[in-house]
C-alpha cells in the first residue's frame, strides 16, 4: 500500500438520504470543506448525521471561529493528523489568521491569553485524557469563568480529536494545500 493511499475509502455519496446529501454539498461548496474527511464519514450516515448536528451547534456556541480555527490546528498537530493540520491551516488562512500565529496555535499557544490558556486546556484534555488537576483548570479559569463556555470548549475539542481519530485510521486524502512541516521553526 502507498503511504498516501486510503485506508478506508469514500463512501457513494449518492446512496446517502437526499437531505443528507443536500447538506454534504452545500458544506463541501462553502467554507467547511472537508470532502475527503466528510466522504469516509458518510460510510456510517447515522455517524455523519450526528457530526454534522454537532459542528453545526458548535458554529453557534460563544467560541469565536478564530478560537475553533486554533483549536483545530492545535488537536491536529498534537495527534499527527496531516489532514486536519492542512484544513485547519486553510480555514486560519480565510479568517486572517498570520502564518506566525498558525505555528503557535499547532504548538498550543497563542499571543493572546484567552486563546493560549484554552489552547494549553485543550491539549492537556487530550493528553490526560481528561483527567486534569485541580490547578489546571484553575488556569482556564483564570480566562474563562463561566461552565457553559467550559463545556463547549470541550466539546470542541471532541469534535476535533474524532476527526483526527478517524483521518489518521482512514488515512484521509487531503482535500487543502498541505501544511508545511513547522519542526525547529518556533
Amino acid at each position: 500500500m502507498f503511504e498516501n493511499e486510503p485506508k478506508i475509502n469514500a463512501a457513494r455519496l449518492e446512496t446517502l438520504p437526499a437531505p443528507l446529501r443536500l447538506e454534504l454539498q452545500n458544506l463541501n461548496a462553502g467554507a467547511r470543506s472537508l470532502e475527503g474527511f466528510l466522504g469516509v464519514l458518510a460510510n456510517a450516515p447515522l455517524m455523519l448525521e450526528a457530526y454534522l448536528v454537532f459542528g453545526n451547534s458548535l458554529d453557534r456556541c460563544s467560541l469565536s471561529q478564530e478560537l475553533q480555527a486554533k483549536i483545530l490546528l492545535a488537536i491536529g498537530e498534537l495527534t499527527s493528523s496531516s489532514y486536519d493540520v492542512s484544513a485547519a491551516t486553510s480555514k486560519a488562512k480565510s479568517l486572517g489568521i498570520s502564518d506566525e500565529e498558525i505555528k503557535r496555535a499547532r504548538c498550543g499557544l497563542s499571543d493572546f491569553p484567552l486563546h493560549d490558556s484554552a489552547l494549553k486546556f485543550a491539549r492537556q484534555l487530550i493528553s490526560k485524557h481528561g483527567h486534569l488537576k485541580e490547578s489546571e483548570l484553575e488556569a482556564l479559569r483564570q480566562h474563562i469563568r463561566d461552565e457553559r463556555t467550559i463545556v463547549e470548549l470541550v466539546a470542541a475539542v471532541a469534535q476535533v480529536h474524532f476527526t483526527s481519530l478517524l483521518n489518521n485510521l482512514a488515512n484521509t486524502p487531503l482535500d487543502h494545500p498541505p501544511a508545511e512541516e513547522i519542526r525547529d521553526q518556533l
